[in-house]
């Protein structure tokens, strides 16, 4: 095959676009390479779909566009997205990948097959020409990620390593290229996305569960004693109702299963037993209130401090 072969500038609209390319290596890179000196030969151009075409038939190398080193921080802008074809089947084949009707058909720019291809394994790439650069690397990777998965509704499957906003890809010497020259427009792509999240909706965030906590016996003790305290230092024309406010806290806390009935009856009965009063009304009042009070279970952490409820 020989350059002559792109020469299908009638389909080719101009569009024009930046990256970075190297002629230092054809192919791919041999054991022990200088990767340091390689990374140092790299220059950012200006070409159409068609001339980077050309420099990949002729082996070279290409990247999107990286400023001093190539590092995600010094990330400056991606006119292309480029996407690989590993299984060695069927559906990484060219001829598979851009039948008529694929999202690759309508948008990829054009295909390859990659050094690594034989005719019983073939394996390909498709290099996607954006009408508008990228210029962040979070998006660069949404981006190939919604794509991704257009295409993987076509039948095929890409290698997840391509979502580096950085990636380094060969030339492939004397490859078969499958050229469209067509740009992946803005609109286009505002579509995949949507229909992408709409497939994918964010995970929704489980909503942890309060686990109750079980008293100890301190706690019921010490809860109970303050029961007492309080009903036992009621002031004259308030211990009815000191009394009955009390036992209807008890009652939520029965309800709850933090306090036991017979301990609350027994616990206040002695608190109020000073007060010289009637201890049958006593035990009504109690009961009353413990009746009234289990209508609303409540636990020690729920309850409002005593001081609030008699403001």
């Amino acid at each position: 095959m020989n350059t002559n072969e792109f020469d299908k500038t009638d389909f080719e609209n101009g569009h024009k676009f930046e990256l970075m390319v190297s002629t230092a290596l054809e192919g791919k890179a041999p054991a022990g390479f200088d990767w340091a000196a390689f990374y140092k030969t790299f220059g950012r151009q200006v070409m159409t779909p068609r001339e980077m075409a050309i420099h990949i038939w002729r082996g070279y190398s290409f990247t999107p566009v990286w400023a001093t080193a190539r590092r995600e921080e010094n990330f400056v802008s991606a006119g292309h997205i480029a996407f690989d074809f590993d299984a060695g089947d069927e559906t990484s084949s060219l001829d598979y990948l851009m039948r008529v009707g694929t999202f690759a058909w309508m948008f990829a720019s054009f295909g390859y097959s990659t050094p690594s291809s034989t005719p019983e394994a073939p394996r390909s790439r498709l290099v996607f020409i954006l009408e508008s650069p990228i210029y962040s690397p979070n998006e660069y990777r949404a981006v190939y990620q919604a794509v991704a998965w257009w295409i993987s509704r076509d039948g095929s499957r890409t290698d997840p390593a391509c979502k580096d906003p950085l990636r380094l890809y060969y030339g492939s010497k004397k490859c078969t290229v499958a050229p469209n020259w067509s740009v992946l427009g803005k609109a286009s792509i505002d579509v995949v996305m949507a229909e992408y999240k709409a497939a994918h909706p964010a995970p929704v965030k489980p909503v942890k569960a309060t686990v109750p906590v079980t008293p100890s016996n301190g706690m019921k003790a010490a809860k109970l004693a303050q029961l007492g305290r309080t009903v036992n230092g009621a002031r004259d024309g308030e211990r009815h109702n000191t009394l009955l406010k009390m036992a209807r806290l008890a009652g939520g806390y029965i309800a709850s299963g933090a306090l036991d009935e017979v301990a609350v009856v027994a616990e206040l009965s002695a608190a109020a037993r000073g007060w010289g009063d009637d201890e049958r009304e006593i035990e009504r009042v109690i009961r009353d209130g413990i009746a009234n009070g289990k209508a609303e279970p409540v636990s020690f952490q729920q309850a409002a401090p005593l001081t609030e409820m008699f403001q």
